[in-house]
């Protein structure tokens, strides 16, 4: 279902998924007894609560006027009906983990680069492509990451 939202309110909602993301795992992060998988966890954890801080440091130039350009805005999405769709074990291994965390991250490479397309502003544009690019560089760091726990 499409709606119309304004760039700020994007920046609200992504926030409120990474925190949602973050209480997540810090429950996974309880049940869990595999230690390679807590450790993921933890990195995982620290990430959304990373981003969530990013976009909290967004929240100055949110309150600028352009940032309430209106949008077309498909990704209504809550945290937890995206992890619904994941069907994870109860705990979950760290395969279902690892997928998790890139599942996430590509949920927000696809919001961030429609949500650029879709604006004409070039301070809005900068705003999200910047936000694309943080996504990236965490992508990464979670990667490698991940990779490490593999040689454990």
């Amino acid at each position: 279902m499409k709606t119309f939202k304004q760039a700020y309110e994007v920046l609200k909602d992504a926030r409120k998924f990474h925190l949602d993301m973050a209480d997540l795992y810090e429950e996974l992060l309880e049940k869990s007894t595999d230690k390679r998988t807590q450790l993921l966890l933890k990195h995982m954890l620290e990430h959304e609560q990373r981003m969530a801080k990013n976009l909290e440091n967004y929240g100055e130039i949110a309150k600028h006027k352009v940032m309430q350009t209106w949008l077309q805005y498909t990704h209504e999405e809550s945290a937890e009906d995206f992890v619904k769709h994941l069907h994870l074990s109860d705990p979950p291994n760290i395969k279902e983990i690892n997928n998790l965390g890139r599942e996430v991250d590509r949920y927000f490479h696809d919001l961030y680069e429609a949500v650029y397309g879709a604006i004409e502003s070039a301070e809005v544009k900068e705003v999200f492509e910047d936000l694309k690019q943080i996504q990236d560089k965490e992508r990464i760091t979670l990667s490698m990451a991940t990779n490490s726990l593999w040689d454990m």
